[in-house]
């Protein structure tokens, strides 16, 4: 890096850059927000996901453009939504009013992840009260607060609110009870009006029951078997909007009406058209799930294939470096050993030539001492009865005494013994100690 940049700048890789954008993107508008735009393009891949380049214009000037995009999974739903609603495909010239999140990939850019359309604006013909309704659901930062919740991996516990005499209420347990993967799901429904006067309040009032038990549940569905527009008029009310939006569960609607979206549709996390459509969505969640957990296995057995083979070849690199090392620290070893032996050979032969020495001197010293030699330099040896005579005390008038000389011995009769004077004992004692430290 220094070779790059030799002026010493601090220098981000474009993927840090981007990773940074990204991150503040993603802090500073982390919800959902309804666009209204025109639609300038719009294109569907192989993989069913849709394309948008959406603008804003004044005067035939585009003051604003944006890309956009509906990913197969949502567009599957919305495209049958929108299409059910207006009777077309959303086109190039239309303008729209999408729910869309703020998204920045490090490679592709800023765009808009679309989440839900309202195909009653394109259209041009959705009421007072319910444009109302949204209005102050938006400003209030409602409108996508239900969204926000995430979907569980695996929703299998699930509360139902709808009227057990409904037949979307039993078209929904029974393709979710009979699945074709054998999926368990424990459904408990909280029966209320679901048209007419009072269905509102009574809608609202299963919704609190359900609230009290939210522990025990994953999801919340809303269902009913379609029904007129003034049937589904509770639906576009404030108050249940507003209770939907709140609600601490994601909550999926399916009243199934196709021509247009109730404000209950647009505040609860997903809406399909259908009961049924709403099982096959649970069911879907499910197979998610499965394939995911497939996939992690099928990853897993992948990643621990790679590491085997990845240790083994490290394995076979240490081995070789172990070996390299060892033939060394062997080499570098046996020139130790053999310093150490030519060191331990020359200090023995030291040893042994000291020990020869001390050895000479001590018989030197010990030939001085032989009595031979003593007697040779003028003493004599004084026995008594074989025993060398050391003291008078025990010499008696009359005793034979045998006097060694080193040219021969003289025997003789002891008349008296008289002890010597102290100084002649302390110049004997010298003497001999002198011979003892020769």
């Amino acid at each position: 890096m220094d070779d790059l940049f030799p002026n010493k700048k601090t220098a981000f890789r474009l993927f840090e850059l981007n990773s940074i954008i990204k991150n503040v993107i993603s802090s500073a508008l982390p919800e959902a927000y309804w666009v209204a735009a025109e639609i300038a393009e719009a294109k569907l891949n192989q993989r069913g996901h849709c394309y948008l380049e959406l603008v804003e214009k004044e005067d035939s000037k585009i003051i604003a453009q944006v890309k956009a995009n509906i990913w197969a999974y949502d567009y599957r739903k919305l495209s049958h939504k929108f299409q059910a609603a207006a009777n077309e495909s959303l086109k190039p010239g239309m303008k729209v009013l999408l729910l869309a999140a703020v998204t920045f990939h490090e490679v592709y850019g800023l765009s808009l992840n679309v989440k839900d359309i309202d195909p009653a604006y394109t259209m041009g013909e959705m009421a007072l009260k319910k444009r109302e309704v949204i209005e102050r659901l938006t400003k209030e930062g409602l409108m996508g607060l239900n969204k926000s919740l995430s979907l569980p991996i695996v929703p299998q516990r699930i509360a139902v609110v709808s009227s057990p005499t409904a037949a979307g209420y039993g078209d929904f347990f029974g393709q979710l009870d009979n699945n074709p993967y054998g999926y368990a799901f424990v459904h408990t429904l909280f029966p209320a009006l679901m048209q007419g006067t009072g269905a509102e309040q009574s809608i609202i009032a299963s919704l609190g029951q359900v609230r009290q038990k939210k522990d025990l549940f994953d999801v919340l569905v809303i269902i009913r078997g379609g029904g007129s527009a003034i049937d589904l008029n509770c639906f576009d009310s404030y108050n249940l909007a507003s209770e939907v939006a709140k609600f601490p569960l994601p909550v999926i609607t399916g009243i199934g009406h196709e021509k247009d979206d109730t404000v209950v549709d647009m505040t609860a996390h997903t809406k399909m058209k259908t009961p049924t459509a709403v099982a096959e969505f649970l069911i879907s969640g499910l197979r998610c799930f499965e394939d995911n957990v497939l996939e992690m296995q099928d990853r897993v057995i992948r990643y621990a294939e790679r590491l085997i083979r990845d240790e083994n070849h490290a394995l076979k690199t240490f081995t070789q470096r172990l070996n390299f090392v060892s033939i060394q620290w062997t080499a570098s070893l046996k020139s130790r050993v053999e310093g150490i032996d030519k060191d331990l050979r020359r200090q023995t032969r030291q040893f042994m030539q000291n020990a020869v020495n001390r050895l000479e001197n001590l018989e030197k010293v010990v030939g001085l001492l032989d009595p031979v030699n003593v007697l040779r330099r003028g003493y004599s040896i004084t026995r008594l009865q074989g025993k060398a005579l050391k003291d008078i005390s025990c010499l008696r008038k009359g005793d034979v005494i045998d006097t060694r000389l080193f040219s021969g011995v003289i025997k003789s009769v002891v008349e008296t013994a008289k002890e010597a004077e102290e100084s002649e004992q302390e110049q004997t004692v010298d003497l001999f100690s002198g011979i003892d430290r020769a």
